[in-house]
């Protein structure tokens, strides 16, 4: 029988990429809007040429450096005559022919504006950016006996199901019988919901969709809650009110404007627990010096920015290197007593795991 491998995810690319060792030729970075303008015409060309032609100059001619630059401008504006789709919304490439490294990314989500940069790793701010704000989220679109299960994930859809069970005849007998064919119609209809999240959860697992959403009429939707497991329920983050007819554009946009608002709330609570900390001298550090500083000891476990991206190139390098997770905040003024950075902490600041497992 044959099997087909599964595409690595951008979470998976993400964190391949932070774990790359330094390089000690340059290494770019180019980061492209790939949005069309108003005429329908991608606008980075001549972006790419000057920024391009800039980085070259920068460098002695006939240095090591200089050549390995001039062979990755030329690999990186071939690739892009020859290999971007269309449908592109933000393009990543980072390259290092000195090191036989190159490595492109058409992504369905935009990349806010173009950015070219040079390092002796990967810059992954822009692409940490991304993987945080449109995360993949699974959404339920289901009635009594028909059901849609969509996986959505930045910008575009990453799966889609049909379920159809079978539609219970109508009787008028009255009587026993009439209470019997109603018990059949409950039996059906909970069938149907134990067969709908079964296949929501092996959905769920297998494309890693980190939100669930529900959508469907009074009936369905608690027998759909019923059946959840603890896991599942957990992922669950509110209910659509949609026909099971809506078309999938419509449904990939309500569900993203749900999430988006259940984030946003779930975010601005979040921060307030760690400015409390923050000020109460507890778990948590801010500002870029600070945070680094935790890092780099392998303190913190949640990093929260809304500094540049250019400013948090370090620190999101720095957290992925630690396993530590990174959030972006669309709503710098939540972050800014904190100086644009805050990062809660596995244990207190001056305190060694070692101590702190002794406390213990």
């Amino acid at each position: 029988m044959e099997t087909t491998t599964r595409p690595p995810s951008l979470v998976q690319i993400l964190e391949r990429l932070a774990r790359m060792e330094p390089v000690r030729s340059p290494l770019l970075s180019l980061y492209l809007n790939a949005q069309p303008d108003s005429r329908g015409k991608d606008n980075y060309a001549a972006f790419v040429r000057k920024e391009l032609r800039r980085l070259v100059e920068d460098f002695p001619a006939r240095s090591s450096e200089r050549g390995s630059i001039e062979r990755d401008a030329q690999a990186i504006e071939r690739w892009l005559n020859e290999q971007v789709r269309p449908s592109a919304n933000g393009i990543a490439i980072f390259a290092c022919s000195a090191t036989g490294f190159f490595e492109a990314l058409e992504l369905d989500a935009p990349i806010a504006s173009h950015r070219l940069t040079i390092g002796d790793r990967p810059h992954l701010a822009a692409l940490a950016r991304i993987v945080d704000r449109y995360p993949r989220h699974a959404v339920v679109l289901a009635d009594t006996n028909h059901a849609h299960i969509y996986v959505f994930g930045r910008g575009r859809t990453i799966e889609r199901e049909e379920l159809r069970s079978e539609k219970v005849s109508h009787t008028d007998t009255g009587g026993w019988s009439q209470l019997r064919y109603q018990r059949h119609v409950e039996d059906h209809y909970l069938h149907h919901a134990k067969e709908l999240v079964e296949r929501l959860g092996r959905i769920v697992a297998e494309e890693r969709a980190e939100y669930v959403l529900l959508s469907g009429d009074d009936v369905i939707v608690p027998l759909l809650r019923s059946q959840l497991s603890k896991e599942l329920a957990r992922k669950v983050v509110g209910v659509l009110r949609l026909d099971i007819r809506t078309p999938e554009n419509e449904v990939m946009k309500a569900a993203g404007d749900a999430l988006s608002a259940y984030v946003a709330e779930e975010e601005a609570k979040r921060i307030k627990e760690l400015h409390d900390e923050w000020r109460g001298g507890g778990l948590a550090v801010a500002g870029t010096r600070k945070v680094l500083e935790a890092l780099g000891n392998g303190q913190a476990d949640e990093v929260w920015i809304a500094t540049k991206e250019g400013e948090a190139d370090e620190i999101v390098q720095r957290a992925l290197a630690t396993s530590a997770s990174v959030r972006f905040v669309e709503d710098a003024g939540l972050l800014a007593e904190m100086a644009g950075v805050v990062a809660r902490l596995r244990y207190k600041a001056g305190i060694s795991p070692m101590e702190r497992k002794a406390e213990a």
